[in-house]
C-alpha cells in the first residue's frame, strides 16, 4: 500500500491546465496570514505540489475542475502526465489534462460518467471530491460519525465517512458535508495538506475537544508499566484490513502493542478498538450531571460528576479537568486539548496516569 508520509517531495502542480510561473507562497496577496487555509496553501507551494498564477494570485475562491482535479492528484502520486489518449470522447490526446486523466483512469482513482466523457471543464463536486481523494490516499479509517445530507446509498457515503475519519474533513457546522458544493482552490489545498501532514489533521479538531492532541506523543504510568502513546500510520492489519492512521499504544516494558481510535462530533467523543463499535467517552457540550449511556446492549452509564477539578497526575497537575464517572464506579479525568489524562478503578486505585507529553 502506497504511504502517503512518502509523498511529500514531489514535483510542482499548477491547477490550470496550462502551464503557469511560480508564484512563491509569501507573495500571494490573495492569501493573507488571515486566510483559514493559508499554512496549509503554502506548505503545498513549499512541497512544490501547487503554485499560483504569472500575476502572483493564488485565486484561492476558484473554484476545481474535474481536470484541475485530476492534475493535482496526478502529480501527489508523481504519476505519467505525459500528453496521451484517454477512454474518455471529451479529452483527447492534446487536451492538458490528458495524461493525468489517464493515469488516474488506469489506477482507479476517478472515474468518468455513464455516456463516455469525463467533463474535465465541469466544476467538480465535493462528493466526487471526497471519492478521489478516498482512492488516492487509499483510506483504511471510517469515522462513527455520519454527515446529516449523505445517506448510505449515496456513492460517496464511504468516502465521505473515510475522510472524517482520517480528520481531512469536519464538513459544516451543521452537521452536513454539502456533497453536490463545489470545492475551491484553497479547499482542495487543505484536503490535500491534511492528508499528508498529521499536523494539519489537527486542526480539525474541534475547538473546545476532549480527545488527543494527534501530533503530541503521550506517556502514561500504570501498574503494568509505562505505555507511550503515539498517532502514525500504521500497515498492519487487523482482522484482514489494513489500520491506516490509528493510535498506538505500546508498553515500554514488554513491548506489547494495542491500537484505538477516536471519533469525535458535537454530541460524543468516542474511542474503540478500529473496525468495532465506538462507546461514547464524553457527551458534548460538557455540563455537570449529564448522562450517557456506554452502549446499546450495556447498563454501563457514565455521568458528568464535576467540572473545573483539580487532578494531579505524573505530569503536572491539572485544573479545570472534567471528572466522569460511571455506574460502576469507575472514574476518569479529561482535559480540554489534552485528552484522557487520568483513569482510577472502583478500588480507588489509580490504573493510568498521564507521564509525559511532548
Amino acid at each position: 500500500m502506497k504511504k502517503f508520509t512518502s509523498l511529500l517531495a514531489v514535483g510542482a502542480l499548477s491547477l490550470t491546465l496550462a502551464a503557469q510561473p511560480v508564484a512563491a507562497a509569501a507573495s500571494f496577496p490573495d492569501v493573507p496570514d488571515s486566510n483559514r487555509f493559508h499554512d496549509e496553501i503554502n506548505y503545498l507551494v513549499d512541497q512544490k505540489i501547487i503554485t499560483g498564477y504569472s500575476n502572483g494570485n493564488f485565486q484561492p475562491k476558484r473554484n476545481v475542475t474535474r481536470g484541475e482535479a485530476a492534475i493535482m492528484i496526478g502529480r501527489t502520486l508523481k504519476l505519467d502526465g505525459a500528453k496521451r489518449d484517454t477512454k474518455f470522447k471529451d479529452v483527447s490526446k492534446n487536451y492538458g489534462a490528458s495524461g493525468y486523466i489517464a493515469a488516474a483512469t488506469d489506477k482507479g482513482i476517478i472515474g468518468g460518467f455513464k455516456d463516455g466523457t469525463y467533463r474535465p471543464d465541469a466544476t467538480i463536486s465535493r462528493g466526487d471530491m471526497a471519492m478521489i481523494i478516498d482512492r488516492a490516499f487509499e483510506l483504511v479509517t471510517n469515522s462513527h460519525y455520519q454527515f446529516k445530507d449523505v445517506g448510505v446509498k449515496m456513492t460517496a457515503y464511504g468516502a465521505t465517512r473515510a475522510l472524517a475519519g482520517n480528520y481531512i474533513t469536519t464538513g459544516y457546522p451543521d452537521g452536513t458535508f454539502k456533497p453536490k458544493g463545489t470545492v475551491t482552490r484553497e479547499q482542495f489545498s487543505a484536503f490535500i495538506a491534511r492528508g499528508l501532514d498529521i499536523d494539519f489533521k489537527q486542526k480539525t479538531q474541534m475547538k473546545d475537544s476532549y480527545a488527543y492532541d494527534l501530533t503530541k506523543q503521550y506517556v502514561f504510568a500504570g501498574p503494568e508499566g509505562d505505555r507511550m502513546m503515539t498517532y502514525k500510520y500504521e500497515s498492519k492489519m487487523m482482522n484482514g484490513k489494513p489500520l491506516g492512521y490509528t493510535w498506538e499504544s505500546k508498553n515500554l516494558k514488554t513491548g506489547e502493542v494495542n491500537y484505538f481510535g477516536q471519533s469525535e462530533n458535537s454530541e460524543y467523543l468516542m474511542a474503540g478498538i478500529p473496525y468495532s463499535d465506538y462507546s461514547p467517552a464524553l457527551k458534548y457540550p460538557v455540563k455537570l450531571n449529564s448522562k450517557w449511556q456506554i452502549g446499546m446492549n450495556s447498563n454501563e452509564v457514565d455521568q458528568v460528576t464535576g467540572v473545573n477539578k483539580t487532578v494531579k497526575t505524573s505530569y503536572k497537575t491539572f485544573t479545570g479537568a472534567v471528572e466522569v464517572t460511571s455506574n460502576t464506579g469507575h472514574k476518569t479525568y479529561y482535559v480540554k486539548g489534552i485528552g484522557l489524562v487520568k483513569s482510577i478503578n472502583p478500588k480507588g486505585i489509580v490504573v493510568s496516569e498521564l507521564k509525559s507529553l511532548k
